[in-house]
């Protein structure tokens, strides 16, 4: 689908709060599926090992500073 940073990615989930985005990170050595949703000041983050972390935003800007997503579907 579309590859986006992870400022972008925000801006998404933020837009569509509530909604699950399946996104693949990208860092051009590997990828991982996440799948992430805003829920209204803290992103949640459910990694390929099933681990659940809850970012606030800052957390997660800083986090992915330089990663780009690719978002495969929007549930």
């Amino acid at each position: 689908m579309k590859k986006v940073n992870t400022k972008e990615l925000l801006e998404i989930m933020i837009n569509l709060q509530n909604h699950t985005i399946e996104a693949s990170l990208n860092n051009g050595t590997f990828n991982a599926t996440h799948f992430l949703r805003f829920g209204g000041r803290k992103v949640y983050d459910c990694g390929i090992d099933s681990a659940d972390i809850s970012w606030n935003i800052d957390e997660f800007l800083r986090h992915y500073p330089q990663a780009f997503w690719e978002i495969e579907q929007i549930v």
